[in-house]
């Protein structure tokens, strides 16, 4: 079992996504954490069209590589979902994936502790509320323990997120509590 599985969304390979999440993959790994990555912008994922196949059938008719989410995702205790909000919401890639009934369907997603690392420009913080609410609905519709999240503010340009120092903190804790031992 892998204990963080981290999913970076940004259309940035190594953009400020990929910053935050390696603070968090940091803290995990200061625990002993198994860690997996993947990038949603390496692999090819079609939209879901809601046919009801994978209700019935236990599988996708889709030729794409959401079989490599199914994977990770069933072996994974916690995930890390990393995405920029991009026009006051998710990226296009975190969106298609958490689209995909089949993940549901599955059960990729249940009893899987989740967490969410945003990064998003200062104008759109007004609008963070209604975002977050989406995502917790989604969080219950997947039966996810949720453990919480960081929103990194005020970050555009790549490097924004290493003058942030408050941020690789609480990155690092986030990533830490993940591993925690009881």
């Amino acid at each position: 079992m892998v204990e963080v599985l981290m999913i970076n969304g940004s259309h940035r390979n190594d953009g400020n996504t990929a910053i935050l999440l390696s603070y968090i993959e940091k803290g995990a790994a200061s625990q002993g954490g198994d860690i997996e990555h993947i990038r949603l912008s390496d692999l090819r994922l079609e939209p879901c069209t809601y046919c009801l196949k994978c209700q019935r059938t236990g599988r996708c008719d889709k030729n794409d590589d959401i079989e490599i989410i199914l994977h990770a995702g069933l072996k994974a205790r916690n995930i890390v979902l990393g995405t920029p909000i991009s026009n006051w919401f998710i990226s296009s890639f975190m969106k298609l994936m958490l689209d995909r009934e089949i993940l549901y369907q599955k059960g990729v997603f249940e009893n899987t502790g989740i967490v969410f690392a945003l990064l998003m420009e200062p104008e759109q913080d007004k609008t963070l509320s209604c975002m977050l609410n989406i995502l917790m609905r989604i969080v219950k519709h997947g039966k996810m323990h949720y453990k919480g999240k960081i929103i990194a503010s005020g970050v555009l340009e790549i490097g924004d997120l290493d003058k942030l120092d408050d941020f690789k903190d609480e990155a690092i804790r986030l990533g830490q509590s993940l591993i925690a031992r009881i």
